[in-house]
């Protein structure tokens, strides 16, 4: 069985970070306690393992937390994994899945993956990544890029959709179409994309002098398959409903429509919803939602040349790469008086 710098860490009593730095050759470590590293190493047959310390194993993993379990059967995250696999083609790498137990988000512990010296580099998908995990894996200056997320970090590259100017695209779109009272549904704010498009749309609503009905404004502090189905119960407990939502994913704008139209409500004949992300069930549904489409597959091909650009200049500064996104007209909408 292959030696790890985690088994090096636990013989030698000290941090992974400790020990990658002495492996590595970092600064931060004392010369006595890098010599005894070096000797713990040698000990244990590590470097009969690895001929040099640097040794490239052509992986790289993408990682997500498994509330998105199954991987291949969530509509977003599948078209970034297909970007990623089409750039690491230039590169000649594999690529491999992982994911994160929920209960195991708010450890500070780095992923296995990179203890075990599995991949020379990482793609974080989500915001469900605890932010401790991520500053122990900064810590480490292992070659990190963060998809649908961002993080304040020297080191690490973020990838994420053009949020704010997409729904305040979409909230400007249903005022075009004649609507007023236009409501909110989506998911917790503590999610920087949701948090973003409800910023954006209350925004545009005062911009355009129109009123914000806090009873029209729907939010799920958890994610759930049901999570636009709820919303719409909630919504239908009111007195009056809005001509129009801006729902802040498909997902939701899914759940919204199956759930008005099981209690008598036509979409878009009686409420009008605009979705976010054009996933490709948009375009099956009836009736067919109009939406704000991100670049999901552009997104995982720019994670992917930010990720390899890391790991051959590691020490260079971080950047935020934000993917524009593009009003999609459907059948959802009513144009109203």
């Amino acid at each position: 069985m292959s030696i790890t710098i985690k088994d090096i860490a636990e013989k030698a009593e000290v941090s992974i970070s400790t020990v990658s730095k002495s492996l590595n050759d970092k600064g931060g470590v004392s010369p006595v306690t890098r010599q005894k590293i070096l000797n713990i190493a040698k000990e244990m047959g590590y470097f009969s393992f690895h001929s040099q310390v640097n040794l490239k194993t052509h992986n790289i993993a993408f990682i997500m937390s498994r509330r998105h379990i199954p991987i291949f059967n969530n509509p977003f995250y599948t078209r970034v994994i297909a970007g990623v696999e089409v750039e690491i083609e230039n590169y000649d790498y594999n690529l491999l899945f992982s994911t994160i137990k929920l209960e195991d988000l708010k450890s500070k512990e780095i992923p296995a993956i990179i203890s075990q010296n599995k991949v020379d580099g990482l793609i974080l998908a989500g915001a469900d990544i605890n932010t401790d995990m991520i500053k122990a894996i900064e810590e480490l200056k292992f070659p990190t890029v963060l998809v649908d997320n961002y993080l304040s970090s020297p080191i690490m590259d973020s990838i994420v959709s053009d949020n704010y100017n997409g729904a305040m695209q979409a909230v400007k779109y249903l005022i075009k179409m004649g609507h007023q009272e236009i409501g909110y549904a989506g998911g917790p704010n503590s999610h920087p994309s949701f948090n973003e498009r409800y910023k954006a749309y209350k925004l545009e609503m005062i911009e355009n002098n129109l009123d914000i009905n806090n009873n029209f404004i729907k939010i799920k502090e958890d994610f759930g398959q049901n999570m636009g189905k709820e919303l719409a119960k909630s919504f239908l407990r009111e007195k009056e409903l809005p001509t129009a939502i801006f729902a802040a994913n498909d997902a939701t704008a899914i759940g919204l429509i199956q759930a008005f139209n099981k209690y008598g409500l036509e979409v878009p004949g009686d409420i009008s919803i605009i979705g976010f992300d054009n996933i490709e069930l948009t375009a099956f549904t009836t009736p067919k939602i109009s939406t704000i489409s991100v670049d999901k597959e552009g997104m995982g091909q720019e994670a992917a040349r930010k990720l390899f650009d890391r790991i051959q200049n590691p020490e260079k500064k971080s950047t935020k790469s934000v993917i524009p996104t593009e009003l999609i007209e459907r059948e959802s909408v009513k144009k109203i008086k």
